[in-house]
């Protein structure tokens, strides 16, 4: 899978940043592809949970969380249908320096072999961190 990485520099703290990305619900107000999110799981934060995307697209997911580290990294897999094989692997990598956090977005995908895919996946997580710097940074 050839990633797509994206960085951005954000002034909020690490914890802030995380906080925002961890709640996974509010990923459609970043990502202008994602229409809704819900928990669909018990767990409702860290390794294990679940829930369920729906993307503007019609495209829709079971994504998991597998990596959970407080203001450093969350990384979750997206699922289609009952594969447990990931479509996806995304994840967010937050480093803090002084008053901003540096954030590595990147996402793997098959998909992305096709370089026109890979440009509109790499141009689609640009708006995505953009977004998420302007409602941090409250502007």
């Amino acid at each position: 899978m050839p990633p797509v990485a994206v960085i951005e520099k954000i002034q909020a703290s690490a914890e802030e940043v995380f906080n925002f990305i961890g709640h996974v619900e509010t990923h459609p107000q970043i990502a202008d592809f994602s229409q809704s999110v819900k928990i669909i799981s018990e767990q409702k934060s860290g390794v294990g949970m679940r829930f369920h995307q729906v993307y503007t697209s019609g495209i829709e997911h079971v994504s998991e969380i597998m990596v959970w580290e407080p203001g450093r990294k969350i990384v979750w897999h997206n699922f289609e249908g009952d594969s447990n094989t990931p479509v996806m692997i995304i994840s967010y990598y937050f480093e803090e320096e002084g008053p901003y956090t540096h954030i590595l977005h990147t996402v793997e995908c098959d998909e992305y072999e096709n370089q026109a895919k890979h440009r509109d996946g790499t141009l689609r997580n640009i708006r995505e961190l953009a977004n998420l710097k302007r409602i941090l940074e409250g502007g």
